[in-house]
């Protein structure tokens, strides 16, 4: 019995001091990395919330000004303040925002678009410096209006075909896509109209698609022929006090052959009309359809209409030189937007210190006002 007590005692002696240290070591050379590693994240994941923070601040601010117009910001719409100095073509506006309780200071500045054709027409195309969205309207046709449009056409043909010679069942496999487009004709107007006195003008834009049916044949029905109910669309008229210039970027209406898979329009005829009493200058731009796959055919048979109308003065900027004949269509306006806008981001404390700091981030895009 003694010598199982001594036993005892000797198996359970413990770790020695140094066994102690040789394990606290080794547990701080495999914890160091890992703690480090966790501190690592934690900075990383924090770094790239603020990120997040501070570009979803910019695109809100972005995103908000799509549904303002320039005046309407200049007025205080959204809680911006124009800070905009004298003498400069940009506009400048100050705010502060704030996400998940982090306070932002924030910096807009937006500039008006140079019409990039002045550099190729010189200044006798386009004299002024950017538009101003104030006394300037800028209209962009939709480059898929056309198309659309045609396509309702074709459609409404092939429907009164089919109602009055039986089309489907005379012609059979023959969709509205594929009716022969030569015993179509389609003729458009597009028409910018001004009205209103010296003080208050409204300006408007409509597009009229005239088409006919003419002498269509159809197997035991004969030849078909009809005059359609115009096809109109209106943009509506947008309200001005002192309007100076007007802007019309239009997709050419092609006659050409080429043009059959898109749009065939057979007369393309652009009119400004002024009924006010103030004097306007009108500056008419074709602008260049990516649809059409050969635009040097197209072009090149393309002999648009341009007409002054109404009682009011106008002078016509643009590269027809008169009612029936066309030159130097060469360069064209892809797009108009009226402003390009940059978003500027900073820490809170800039906006009292005049934004003397360097920007935590930057957003840059382009709008196009609701006051053009």
């Amino acid at each position: 019995m003694r010598l199982n007590r001594e036993n005892n005692k000797l198996n359970n002696k413990g770790f020695s001091l140094v066994e102690v240290l040789v394990a606290v070591i080794i547990l701080a050379l495999v914890a160091g990395p890992i703690l480090m590693a966790f501190v690592m994240s934690a900075r990383f994941n924090a770094r790239a919330r603020e990120n997040q923070r501070i570009s979803t601040v910019a695109e809100s601010v972005m995103e908000e000004y799509k549904g303002y117009s320039i005046r309407d910001v200049r007025n205080g719409a959204g809680g911006y303040v124009d800070t905009t100095p004298g003498g400069v073509s940009s506009f400048r506006f100050d705010n502060t925002r704030s996400i998940d309780g982090q306070s932002y200071d924030i910096r807009v500045t937006a500039t008006p678009m140079d019409d990039r054709s002045k550099a190729a027409y010189g200044d006798s195309y386009i004299d002024a410096a950017p538009m101003n969205a104030y006394t300037d309207f800028v209209f962009t046709q939709d480059l898929y209006q056309d198309k659309q449009t045609y396509d309702q056409i074709l459609n409404e043909v092939y429907t009164y075909l089919d109602e009055h010679a039986d089309f489907s069942t005379a012609e059979p496999g023959v969709s509205a896509s594929d009716l022969n487009k030569d015993r179509i004709k389609v003729n458009r107007v597009v028409n910018l109209s001004v009205t209103g006195n010296n003080d208050n003008q409204a300006v408007t834009v409509s597009f009229t698609y005239n088409f006919s049916l003419d002498n269509y044949p159809v197997t035991g029905h004969g030849n078909q022929s009809h005059t359609f109910t115009p096809i109109v669309i209106d943009v509506p008229a947008k309200a001005y006090k002192g309007l100076e210039k007007v802007y019309l970027f239009y997709s050419p209406g092609y006659k050409s052959l080429a043009a059959r898979n898109v749009a065939q329009i057979m007369s393309d005829t652009v009119v400004v009309t002024n009924d006010s009493s103030r004097p306007i200058e009108a500056y008419v731009t074709k602008q260049v359809n990516p649809l059409y796959t050969n635009l040097i055919t197209c072009d090149a048979e393309y002999t648009p209409n341009l007409w002054v109308n109404g009682s009011g003065s106008v002078t016509l900027h643009s590269h027809i030189q008169d009612s029936d004949s066309v030159a130097d269509f060469n360069d064209h306006l892809s797009d108009s937007l009226l402003y390009t806008i940059r978003v500027d981001v900073y820490e809170a404390g800039q906006r009292a210190a005049g934004f003397t700091g360097t920007p935590l981030y930057t957003l840059n895009g382009s709008i196009n006002s609701k006051e053009n």
